[in-house]
């Protein structure tokens, strides 16, 4: 029997008749899909939003949202049935749909006990053990150092942070963290030790009242001393937690089952003050971010010049790779999305296929980031044309993409999802063509390149405040219907908003000129496109 038969059964054994299991997919620190996760061992898809569930029989049901429509086929084992999610319907909808209510459901100890509360309302569940023989998180290296962030850039000391949090939470006495982002920020520390990630395995414990402050993590170097702030063991968490008496506050959204119930005295965070203060961004901080995706920017730069014909996409995405290092980078933000005219259909392809070839009047789409000395992740998509005489399609997509960035860029709207809103009005009508937007407008950044708050889409709830940073990235990907040709077009900027809600690009690279039909613009677009094109090549 191999591996990952044995696997299944390992499950399937847990199951009795007409009961389901929903497969771990995120690692209990860091709350991102991995890819030795039983999820993706079992399914063979490597996205990073997706949930599985496996019945009795052994049979496997993917869900999956709109990102991986087109990629999900690519990936997933022939005996796998997906099931491709619309745009804003969410996994635990899809699978309430799918099975009666009251059908008995196991759950990991692992997932986030919001998820679980959720899940709870409809289905009677029960909770189960990831078997640890499979279980091995290839995303970590623990060899990695931790690290202080420069005195120049953090300004704000750990105990000075303490201080305006306790100001915001009078009533919290104390409080357990484990939002890996929220830890950094609060710690200035950092480290590499995970994949895509500038964060570090940890929980932090906060005694507001006595000042007792504890960060669990391991291997934290002798010569970081941070003023207020303990260190101990990563498993010595436990026992000390379950000796605590008194109230202790959790975020339901970022606790697992299994250590909320260590917490004798659990009390649910109403509001997470903390991640608010922690997207706020200092202006040394949006300063360094700044430098940052100006080394972004010369790296693509220098990839595009390297740009020729009969490079593969692994090709290509190795060469972006080898000009981000060159420019002193610490590693990727999140794995390089390359692809090639009709591969760029498909919203987060991860493929970059040995076998998919750069011809002459061909799109690229690259979607890439890196992180640098101070640890801010960093994210830009840019769609490209290798040729010098585009489609009329691929000028009227990419400008009607344009168009809605620009929008979004000049508005000075708040309301992540009102912004959403305005993007998707701008591309709406080209789905009678073939194209669709089915993603989100954008999402936070900061030490992930997904760090909440903000997101920004038709679901989000959420405020836009000065200085968070945050992505702007409509896209159109689809069939033409007339031409019958196959592609997406994307562009992406990380912005903030300054207090009067003008918004400041983090990146200056020029959007590609050959493709933008200016009769399809307005002055003001025009204007702004000009000045955009002008401040990079002056400065470049």
């Amino acid at each position: 029997m191999d591996k990952r038969k044995k696997q299944i059964k390992y499950y399937c054994d847990i199951l009795k008749e007409n009961e389901i299991l929903l497969l771990e997919s995120s690692d209990k620190y860091f709350k991102s899909h991995y890819s030795s996760s039983p999820l993706s061992t079992l399914t063979g898809f490597l996205g990073s939003a997706g949930e599985a569930v496996i019945e009795k029989s052994g049979k496997i049901v993917l869900f999956v949202d709109t990102r991986y429509h087109l990629l999900v086929d690519k990936q997933v084992f022939d005996d796998i049935e997906v099931v491709k999610l619309p745009l804003g319907v969410t996994f635990l909808e899809a699978i309430k749909n799918r099975y009666k209510k009251n059908t008995i459901l196991h759950l990991s100890n692992n997932i986030l006990l919001k998820t679980f509360l959720e899940y709870e309302k409809h289905f009677d569940l029960r909770r189960y053990t990831p078997d640890k023989t499979y279980l091995k998180n290839v995303e970590c290296d623990l060899k990695s150092t931790i690290f202080e962030v420069s005195e120049s850039i953090e300004k704000m000391s750990f105990l000075e942070k303490i201080a305006k949090l306790k100001k915001m939470c009078p009533n919290i006495s104390r409080l357990l963290v484990f939002n890996l982002d929220n830890i950094s920020y609060l710690s200035n520390l950092r480290s590499f030790q995970m994949r895509y990630s500038s964060n570090f395995k940890s929980i932090l414990f906060l005694d507001l009242k006595n000042s007792n402050h504890i960060l669990f993590c391991d291997k934290l170097p002798k010569k970081i001393k941070i003023d207020g702030l303990n260190n101990m063991p990563l498993d010595e968490y436990e026992e000390f937690i379950k000796s605590l008496k008194g109230e202790v506050f959790v975020d339901i959204n970022e606790i697992s089952v299994s250590d909320y119930l260590l917490i004798k005295n659990p009390k649910e965070l109403k509001e997470n003050k903390l991640s608010f203060l922690a997207s706020i961004k200092s202006p040394s901080v949006l300063e360094d971010v700044k430098k940052s995706f100006n080394k972004l920017d010369k790296a693509i730069f220098a990839f595009k010049n390297r740009v020729k014909a009969g490079l593969s996409e692994y090709d290509l995405s190795k060469i972006f790779e080898e000009e981000l290092i060159k420019t002193g980078a610490c590693g990727l933000s999140f794995k390089t999305i390359l692809a090639i005219d009709e591969n760029s259909a498909s919203i987060h392809y991860s493929t970059s296929d040995k076998n998919k070839t750069l011809k002459d009047e061909s799109l690229i789409l690259l979607d890439c980031g890196g992180y640098w000395e101070n640890g801010y992740a960093t994210d830009i998509t840019r769609t490209f044309y290798f040729g010098n005489n585009p489609k009329q399609i691929h000028k009227k997509i990419y400008t009607k993409v344009l168009k809605a960035f620009l929008a979004c860029y000049l508005s000075k709207e708040t309301n992540a999802k009102k912004l959403d809103k305005i993007a998707r009005d701008y591309l709406a009508d080209e789905e009678k063509n073939g194209f669709s937007f089915a993603h989100g407008l954008g999402h936070g950044i900061g030490t992930s390149v997904h760090q909440a708050p903000p997101t920004l889409s038709i679901n989000s709830k959420d405020t836009i405040k000065p200085f968070q940073v945050h992505s702007i990235e409509p896209g159109l990907y689809g069939k033409c219907r007339k031409t019958n040709e196959e592609f997406g077009v994307r562009i992406e900027n990380c912005v903030y908003s300054d207090l009067n809600f003008y918004k400041i690009s983090m990146s200056k690279f020029p959007f590609e000129e050959v493709l933008i039909d200016y009769s399809m613009l307005d002055k003001i677009e025009i204007e702004t496109i000009k000045n955009w094109q002008k401040d990079f090549n002056e400065n470049n």
